[in-house]
């Protein structure tokens, strides 16, 4: 076969594969409550739900699918019982007070740190090791190991 029948068999299976069928995503179940960004393409939808007649809270991943439309993740999502609220707010309200307290000390620690040179300046020498030959400091020696 040669190149060119090649081509025009291709084109003519081309021409008999149906078009994709281009689905709908979902609906989100109840009206949503809140929004968490993730990344550009995942973000974490919080909906007052219900079932039956009972409201839940429903926590779910969606992700943009390569068509550009949001599509929620079949296996990352849970629900929160209303009678369950209260806990979830006492843990969330821990967890706060837990974030803040690292990020004090996570400044704390920055604000302690030297400030790196500058590339192309001179360190201070005040902050430098010290020069060779220093009884203080001998990097081969088994006494600082």
């Amino acid at each position: 076969m040669t190149g060119n029948e090649l081509r025009n068999r291709a084109e003519q299976v081309r021409q008999a594969i149906p078009p994709k069928r281009t689905a709908t995503p979902p609906t989100e179940n109840g009206p949503r409550i809140g929004t968490i960004q993730r990344s550009a393409d995942e973000e974490i939808r919080v909906n007052w739900s219900e079932f039956e007649g009972k409201p839940f809270i429903s926590l779910r991943l969606w992700k943009r699918g390569d068509d550009g439309q949001w599509w929620p993740d079949a296996k990352r999502g849970m629900s929160v019982r209303i009678r369950e609220l209260p806990d979830l707010a006492a843990a969330i309200a821990e967890a706060l007070d837990l974030a803040e307290a690292n990020q004090r000390q996570w400044r704390e620690s920055q604000a302690n740190r030297p400030a790196p040179p500058m590339p192309g300046r001179r360190m201070d020498p005040a902050i430098l090791p010290p020069a060779n030959g220093s009884k203080d400091f001998d990097e081969f020696s088994e006494d600082q190991r």
